[in-house]
């Protein structure tokens, strides 16, 4: 039997609310990363100051608690996604279940003598509806399916997005703890650009070595 096709919205519950919600999270995390952008832009050539990485520190906290925000969203529609697969799952084990059982009973009862075609016609009106139940459990179950599929790639990489944002913020707190202890007020790891700076002070003693060997 061809399974046909529905979508996502129509076999999931809440599934077009949940799309709704992230589209949402999702355009106030574009506002606040161009946020971020205009800080870095207005401290162009000086963020290595105290002032500059103070504010792309607080630019940064403000995307993090609206990623994570997305993520709560994320679980909580893949966890519906996923109960609603459950519930397909259930629906598709008992139509199968029961077209079986009727279409046993009708091939049981053409092996019968006398007039069955009443009884007949009662059994197949409850074939045809458990075929229709199976069909479209079946085509729920691989709509639930295809959702909870994509609700976990967008939960990954959220996830993986947030994972970046707390390395940024954590840099970006050792450059100000940097900056503050500075007689200058600026960081030292990075320069006014906002690149790291290398450490020569391995390559420094390594050649004072080579120096002194030399006599």
């Amino acid at each position: 039997m061809a399974v046909r096709t529905i979508s996502t919205k129509l076999a999931v519950e809440g599934e077009a609310e949940y799309k709704k919600s992230i589209a949402a999270c999702n355009g106030e995390l574009s506002t606040l990363k161009s946020s971020l952008g205009l800080v870095e832009a207005a401290f162009k050539g000086n963020a290595n100051s105290m002032e500059a990485l103070k504010e792309k520190g607080a630019a940064l906290e403000a995307i993090y608690k609206k990623q994570t925000e997305k993520i709560a969203t994320l679980e909580d529609a893949l966890k519906n996604a996923q109960n609603a697969q459950a519930k397909y799952s259930d629906r598709v084990t008992e139509a199968e279940a029961n077209v079986s059982k009727y279409e046993k009973a009708l091939a049981d009862l053409k092996e019968s003598t006398g007039d069955t075609s009443e009884e007949q016609e009662a059994l197949t009106a409850e074939l045809e509806k458990w075929k229709t139940e199976l069909s479209n459990a079946q085509a729920g179950q691989e709509a639930a399916a295809r959702g909870v599929q994509g609700w976990q790639r967008q939960l990954n990489n959220a996830n993986a997005e947030l994972y970046n944002l707390d390395d940024e913020i954590q840099k970006n707190k050792k450059y100000l703890a940097e900056a503050e202890k500075s007689t200058d007020g600026c960081a030292k790891s990075i320069d006014k650009y906002g690149n790291e700076v290398k450490d020569t002070s391995g390559a420094i003693d390594q050649l004072a070595g080579v120096l002194a060997a030399a006599g």
